[in-house]
């Protein structure tokens, strides 16, 4: 019996290397460790990187609200310990599919050419005002450190840095097999269940960041009556 037994296992080690080929060969890659934190349960969140420099490592996400920063003169606002940034990528600004409603579609431009009126999405922040720039950069960044942890599961309002009383964000956390964060999820907003791509991004200042692929517009103030 004890010949039998170290014969299986032998065998059982031979095995293993095919086995691992095997998995490899079939497309069932073996998966990558990553870090844990025990602490909070959940992968390490971590960017390594302050806010903006974040931003910056991403230009093929990013290169847009890169451009609408530096054009506002706005780099100082990405520094923020205690704040939640939602970044719109390049998507939320350029995309031309007419489900995803981006920034420059719905904000074009008035041209006069030869006498003939034409109303042309941009393709740069630049070709708005500066203060329009600035305000929907300060809208996009809100007060308090917000995430998946201390969400609540109902719609809430949530002041952004921008001017105005409307100026809130709606964030709640929609729990479902697959629980996300759900933004301005409100009657009248230009699109509904708008979540992020990633979340609960730590930046090194302490703030969290989360990447949209929709930009997010103001409630009008019957909302708040």
């Amino acid at each position: 019996m004890l010949k039998i037994k170290n014969l299986k296992i032998a065998l059982m080690v031979l095995l293993i290397p095919f086995i691992m080929e095997s998995c490899e060969i079939f497309g069932l890659e073996l998966q990558q460790p990553y870090e844990y934190d025990y602490k909070i349960g959940v992968p390490d969140n971590h960017t390594n990187l302050k806010t903006l420099d974040f931003i910056k490592s991403r230009p093929d996400l990013f290169s847009l609200l890169l451009e609408a920063i530096e054009y506002a003169d706005a780099a100082n606002l990405y520094s923020e310990a205690n704040a939640t940034y939602i970044l719109p990528t390049n998507k939320a600004f350029n995309s031309e599919t007419e489900s995803d409603l981006s920034y420059f579609q719905t904000h074009k431009l008035l041209f006069i050419e030869d006498g003939d009126s034409l109303l042309v999405a941009p393709s740069s922040m630049s070709s708005y005002p500066k203060e329009q720039v600035k305000e929907f950069l300060l809208y996009h960044i809100v007060k308090g450190k917000y995430t998946w942890s201390n969400l609540p599961a109902e719609p809430t309002w949530y002041d952004t840095y921008a001017t105005a009383d409307t100026a809130k964000v709606n964030m709640y956390l929609y729990k479902d097999r697959n629980p996300n964060i759900t933004f301005n999820n409100f009657n009248g907003h230009y699109k509904t269940n708008i979540r992020p791509r990633t979340s609960n991004l730590l930046s090194d200042e302490g703030a969290y960041i989360h990447v949209v692929e929709s930009w997010l517009d103001r409630p009008t103030s019957d909302l708040f009556r």
